[in-house]
């Protein structure tokens, strides 16, 4: 059976959140080395500035590079999960069901317990919208046949 252009849809979304967490690995990598680099008196300032430990100044920035290196872990993921979804894998669908439910559970908890604070309101509301715009098209007609149809072949 030929891939439904909702699959392909699909894949093609997580194949631009592949690319945006790239970009942001490498930005949250780069804001690290200029945070590790900095004079540790005006790191600790800021520190102090945003109410957080001074003590975190000289490691603050190696967590951050590493933390950037973790989003690249993330977009391996992605783009296995964008692979396996074009090839028709049930399995990749569940999984990615199961990880789209958990992040709306956590938009869901983010929007009832920061109300009012709309600093990441709208990027939360973003983000549970097209979750729930991917579910939708992972679990239609066509799309149910395209991995049924995937799974009785295998």
């Amino acid at each position: 059976m030929e891939r439904p252009s909702q699959v392909t849809i699909v894949v093609i979304l997580i194949w631009l959140g592949f690319a945006l967490t790239v970009a942001g690995a490498i930005a949250v990598i780069l804001v690290g080395t200029g945070i590790a680099a900095s004079d540790q008196a005006a790191v600790a300032e800021q520190l102090k500035n945003l109410d957080l430990p001074q003590e975190w100044a000289t490691t603050i920035g190696p967590i951050v590079i590493v933390t950037g290196a973790l989003f690249f872990v993330v977009a391996i993921i992605e783009a296995i999960f964008a692979i396996a979804i074009g090839r028709g894998s049930n399995i990749a669908r569940i999984l990615l069901t199961i990880l789209i439910a958990i992040r709306l559970a956590g938009g869901l908890v983010f929007i009832l317990t920061s109300w009012g604070a709309s600093s990441f309101t709208f990027g939360i509301f973003l983000d549970m919208g097209l979750g729930i715009i991917v579910l939708f098209l992972l679990f239609n007609h066509a799309s149910n046949q395209f991995f049924t149809d995937r799974v009785a072949r295998a």
